[in-house]
C-alpha cells in the first residue's frame, strides 16, 4: 500500500514538474519575486519532497507617450500672471519680426530687379576712429542698419488702448511737456515716430524781437559756441576739428559764377590772380562778399560746374522771398564804400544738442538764403556728450546735411548732423533728399568708386543746388523761425556763419556780434544764441 502511494507521487511529479506559488500585495506596485520549485531525491529514495528557488522579473517601464499622456491628464493646470510689459514686448517682437521678413522680402526683389542693370558697386573704406576701447567696439557695430531698423520699429502702429500710457511714460522719462503739444489727444499719435515729429501749439515758442538776433534753430543745450580761430571748431577743451572737414574741401560758389572744372594741377600763382579779381568783381558790384578761400582755398578743385549738379528746388513763400530780399538789401553798401574800407567780419559757430524728449524740429535762426546743399553720407555714432568728449570729430564723421548759402553780414552754413537710431534728416524744401538709407549709401559707394577710377579723391558729398528756387536771390529763401525740417530722434545742429567782428572802447563793445548764451545753458526754439550791437 505504502509502495503504491509512493509511486502515484513520483508519478504525479514528473508530470507536473515546476509548481509556481506566488503572493500579490494591494499596497506593492512592483510585483514581488516568485517562488518555483523542484521535486529533489532520486528514483530510488524512500521519501518524496520538492526544493524551492526564488526568480526575479525586471518590470517593464512605460512609453515616454504613455507616461506624458498620464502627466497631461493627471497634472493639475495652474495660472500664473506675467509682467504687463512682458506681454507688450513679446506682441511688439512678433510683430516687428513680421514687418522685417516682409521689408526683406521687398529690398530683395527690389535688389534682384536691379542687378541686372546695374552692378553693386564695391564698398568704401570705413574710417576707424582713435578712441578708448569703447569707441572701438562701437566702430565695429554696423550703426547705419540698427538704426534703419530702430527706424522701422518707431513706424510701428501700436495698439489703440496702449498710446496714451506708452507716450506718458516716455514724456516721463525724458521731460516731454505734454501740455504745450498742438494735438492734445495722445491717439492721434498711431506710433513713435509720428509722436517724435510732434508740432507745437501756436505760440509756445516766442522769436526774440530783436530783429538783429541770432536765434537758436531748435530745442536743446548749447554745447559749444564761439570764434573760429584757424580754420578749427572746438568740439570740447583741447579737441578741435576742421571748417574743411565739417563743411566739405571746395569753396561754394556765387551765384551766377561758374566753378572750374577739370583736374589739372593747381597753379598757386595763377589761382591767386583768380581770387584777386573774384574781390575786385565783388566790391565793384556790391555783391554780398565773403572772406576769400573761405573752406580750403581756390575752387579749381571742384570737378563739377554749377550747370552739372542737380536742382532739388522748391518755389518758396512770396512772403518769405520778400522779406529776405529786404533784409540782405540791408547788408548791401555803395561800390565807394566797400572800396573805402576794410570789411571787420570773423567766422562763428554755434552748436546746439536735441535730446530725446526736445522738440525734434528745427527752424531758420534768422533771414538768408540757402544756396546749395551738401549730403555727406558718413557714419552714424552717437553725439552724446560722452562721446563728444572720447571722439575726435564727431560731427565730421556722422552722417550730415550742409547747407550753405548767404545772410545779410557774408557766408551762412546750417548743419543738421545725424547721430545712431535717428531715422532720417528732413529737409522740407529738399524733394530728393533722403538720409540714412540704402540708395544713398549706394550712390555714395559708386561716387568714390568712379573718383578713384580717375585718380581723384573721392569728395565725401553729394551736392545739389537750389539755384532755380528764386530768379532774384538763386537761392530758397528762409525767414527767420520758419520750419526748415527736422529729426526723427535726438541730434545736433551746427551753425558756422560770418558776422562782424566786435570792437572794443573802454571795455564796452561798441558794435559787432556778441553772444547772449552760455555753454551748457538749455534753449528753446526762437530764444537768441546772440546778436549784432550795431549795424555795420
Amino acid at each position: 500500500m505504502a509502495s503504491t502511494i509512493a509511486a502515484r507521487t513520483r508519478l504525479v511529479a514528473r508530470s507536473r514538474p515546476m509548481h509556481t506559488y506566488s503572493s500579490t500585495y494591494l499596497y506593492s506596485r512592483a510585483p514581488l519575486p516568485s517562488r518555483a520549485c523542484f521535486p529533489s531525491g532520486g528514483a530510488g529514495s524512500g521519501a518524496g519532497g520538492s526544493r524551492c528557488y526564488s526568480t526575479h522579473e525586471t518590470p517593464k517601464r512605460p512609453k515616454f507617450t504613455s507616461r506624458l499622456r498620464s502627466a497631461w491628464k493627471n497634472s493639475k493646470i495652474t495660472w500664473y500672471n506675467i509682467p504687463v510689459g512682458v506681454g507688450i514686448g513679446f506682441l511688439g517682437l512678433v510683430q516687428f519680426y513680421r514687418v522685417q521678413r516682409r521689408e526683406k522680402d521687398r529690398l530683395k526683389d527690389e535688389a534682384d530687379a536691379d542687378a541686372d542693370s546695374l552692378s553693386r558697386p564695391k564698398k568704401r573704406q570705413r574710417i576707424r576712429p582713435d578712441g578708448p576701447w569703447q569707441v572701438q567696439i562701437m566702430s565695429t557695430l554696423p550703426l547705419k542698419a540698427l538704426s534703419r531698423l530702430w527706424g522701422r520699429f518707431n513706424e510701428l502702429t501700436l495698439p489703440y488702448y496702449l498710446r496714451i500710457p506708452g507716450f506718458k511714460l516716455y514724456s516721463f522719462i525724458f521731460g516731454v511737456n505734454l501740455d504745450e503739444i498742438e494735438e492734445q489727444d495722445l491717439h492721434n499719435f498711431p506710433n513713435l515716430a509720428s509722436f517724435f515729429y510732434r508740432t507745437l501749439k501756436p505760440g509756445a515758442r516766442v522769436l526774440d524781437p530783436n530783429p538783429l538776433a541770432l536765434l537758436s534753430p531748435s530745442d536743446g543745450r548749447v554745447l559749444q559756441y564761439g570764434q573760429i580761430e584757424g580754420g578749427d571748431i572746438e568740439q570740447v577743451k583741447g579737441m578741435t576739428y576742421s571748417i574743411d572737414a565739417l563743411l566739405g574741401e571746395t569753396t561754394p560758389s556765387r551765384p551766377g559764377s561758374l566753378a572750374s572744372s577739370g583736374t589739372s594741377t593747381p597753379n598757386p600763382a595763377q589761382d591767386d590772380e583768380i581770387v584777386k579779381q573774384d574781390e575786385e568783381f565783388a566790391r565793384v558790384n556790391g555783391i554780398s562778399y565773403t572772406l576769400p578761400n573761405l573752406l580750403s582755398g581756390p575752387s579749381s578743385k571742384s570737378n563739377k560746374t554749377d550747370q552739372d549738379l542737380e536742382d532739388q528746388s522748391v518755389t518758396p513763400s512770396p512772403a518769405s522771398v520778400s522779406q529776405v530780399r529786404a533784409d540782405l538789401e540791408l547788408g548791401e553798401k555803395p561800390w565807394w564804400s566797400l572800396l573805402a574800407e576794410q570789411r571787420r567780419t570773423k567766422l562763428y559757430y554755434a552748436v546746439i544738442y536735441l535730446a530725446p524728449g526736445d522738440y525734434h524740429r528745427f527752424h531758420s535762426p534768422t533771414n538768408w538764403v540757402v544756396e546749395r546743399r551738401r549730403h555727406f553720407a558718413g557714419e552714424l555714432y552717437s553725439v552724446s556728450p560722452y562721446l563728444q568728449r572720447t571722439l575726435p570729430g564727431l560731427f565730421t564723421l556722422n552722417e550730415r546735411v550742409v547747407l550753405l548759402g548767404r545772410w545779410r553780414y557774408g557766408f551762412f552754413s546750417y548743419v543738421p548732423v545725424g547721430a545712431t537710431n535717428v531715422g532720417s534728416i528732413k529737409i522740407n524744401f529738399d524733394r530728393e533728399l533722403r538720409t540714412n538709407s540704402l540708395t544713398t549709401d549706394t550712390a555714395a559707394d559708386r561716387a568714390a568708386e568712379e573718383a578713384a577710377r580717375r585718380g581723384e579723391p573721392y569728395s565725401g558729398y553729394a551736392e545739389a543746388t537750389y539755384e532755380n528756387a528764386s530768379r532774384v536771390l538763386h537761392g530758397h529763401a528762409l525767414r527767420r523761425g520758419e520750419e526748415m525740417g527736422g529729426f526723427q530722434l535726438g541730434s545736433t545742429v551746427v551753425l558756422v556763419f560770418e558776422a562782424p567782428a566786435p570792437r572794443m572802447e573802454g571795455g564796452q563793445v561798441q558794435d559787432g556780434f556778441v553772444w547772449a548764451v552760455e555753454k551748457g545753458q538749455t534753449v528753446k526754439m526762437g530764444q537768441a544764441l546772440g546778436r549784432v550791437v550795431d549795424d555795420l
